[in-house]
């Protein structure tokens, strides 16, 4: 069943960059149509999702946090459908009154799952504990907590410790920093990071169509669970929101949030060849090369100290590991469900051949524009996780949180959109 959900995302997603306009209206008059049937779909069933689904996978709501769950989903449905409505006296609170009830929601889920059983958590106590002390993250070793060593490459784990630092880029570790100094604990960094990226959605264009596209992206289901396990997307969505929310309303900053962007996790870099649909005319590749090298620079900025500090360690821990990394047969991907049905080993390098031609096609069909290029980053991302040898939730919350990010750019300019 989920890869049939899967599929039917995937093909959504594919008509929504790459199909050429069914009908002759404009893409602002389709973009606030799309919206609204997705607001009053989509939301209720997400705030009923969010009432009566247990939030997390390591711990127990109890009563209290059921009541919690349930008086959140309320009051986030009470201001969503007076938003419909149009009903909003106070519109300018509209949002920041529904991030404070997820941030409400991310801090208790995080106290109430103190110690989930993840080795992404582990590494990350692990990475920041030799950073205070001021040791390099990488190169190191982590306890392996399973009773078994195949989620990792041949010959990772020694004596119970895996011979693993931090597997992803410094600036991720470096975001992470914070939650832990001062709340001790990273994840609290993990849900200001979705509060900071629901706040440039819904602001990246003026009008409730990019309030509702925020609201999409705070109470996506299972969203809590990524809080839970502290996997790092909350950041990679953060600045890619940031990404989206400067081309929109500053340009001139775009080559800084690009580069931190890149910076923050491996697979960001798909998003490289897709930055010249933000420009548009003549010299749009010449604007593009300039945009990718000042970017290169910031990123270059972030992590080449971490490179210089213990270099065969970095490409050892950030580079080689995703390419020693075992298939994942639990993963949600078609080759994990070739597996299943086949009993057989999938291609693994079918990614690498999927995902450029996606990336051509966006490049020749996607519309040169924010919400073009947000929509072409969302789709050659669900194409390489779904074609890829692993993939699990937090990787498809990037991209549902870069398909917010393409829902928000494309709305209409408040003259479009009269009582907003």
């Amino acid at each position: 069943m989920a890869v049939l959900f899967l599929t039917a995302a995937l093909g959504a997603t594919v008509l929504a960059v790459l199909a050429p306009a069914a009908s002759g209206a404009g893409p602002e008059a389709r973009a606030r149509r799309a919206t609204l049937v997705i607001l009053g779909v989509a939301l209720p069933v997400q705030l009923l999702d969010l009432a009566v689904v247990s939030p997390g996978r390591y711990m127990e709501p109890g009563r209290a946090g059921r009541v919690l769950l349930v008086v959140a989903a309320v009051a986030a449905g009470i201001i969503i459908a007076a938003e419909l409505a149009g009903a909003i006296r106070f519109a300018r609170w509209r949002l920041p009154a529904l991030i404070a009830v997820q941030l409400a929601l991310g801090i208790w889920i995080v106290r109430a799952s103190p110690d989930p059983f993840i080795d992404v958590f582990t590494v990350h106590l692990e990475a920041l504990r030799a950073l205070g002390q001021g040791l390099d993250p990488y190169g190191r070793t982590f306890s392996n907590i399973y009773s078994h060593d195949n989620f990792y490459g041949p010959g990772l784990v020694v004596n119970g410790r895996v011979q693993l630092g931090f597997p992803y880029p410094p600036l991720s570790l470096l975001m992470a920093a914070p939650g832990q100094l001062l709340a001790g604990d990273f994840r609290f960094g993990d849900a200001v990071a979705v509060a900071l990226a629901a706040l440039l959605i819904g602001t990246c264009r003026p009008g409730r169509l990019a309030v509702g596209a925020a609201a999409l992206f705070l109470f996506v289901p299972r969203g809590l669970f990524v809080l839970e396990q502290g996997w790092t997307e909350p950041y990679v969505v953060l600045l890619f929101a940031a990404t989206v929310w400067c081309a929109c309303r500053a340009p001139a900053l775009v080559p800084l949030a690009l580069g931190l962007f890149f910076a923050v996790k491996q697979y960001a870099i798909l998003a490289a060849p897709l930055v010249v649909l933000l420009h548009a005319g003549p010299g749009a590749w010449r604007k593009t090369g300039r945009t990718l090298l000042q970017a290169a620079a910031v990123a270059a900025v972030v992590t080449v100290p971490f490179i210089v500090a213990g270099p065969a360690a970095f490409v050892h821990d950030v580079l080689k590991l995703q390419i020693v990394q075992p298939f994942r047969p639990d993963s949600l991907s078609y080759l994990a469900e070739w597996a299943y049905l086949t009993g057989s080993m999938p291609w693994m390098w079918l990614p690498l051949v999927v995902t450029p031609v996606v990336v051509v096609l966006c490049l020749r069909q996607a519309p040169r524009s924010v919400a073009g290029f947000a929509g072409a980053v969302a789709l050659s991302a669900l194409v390489f996780f779904a074609f890829n040898k692993q993939a699990f939730v937090n990787y498809y919350f990037f991209v549902v949180g870069a398909l917010c990010c393409a829902l928000a750019a494309a709305a209409p300019h408040p003259e479009a959109d009269a009582g907003s």
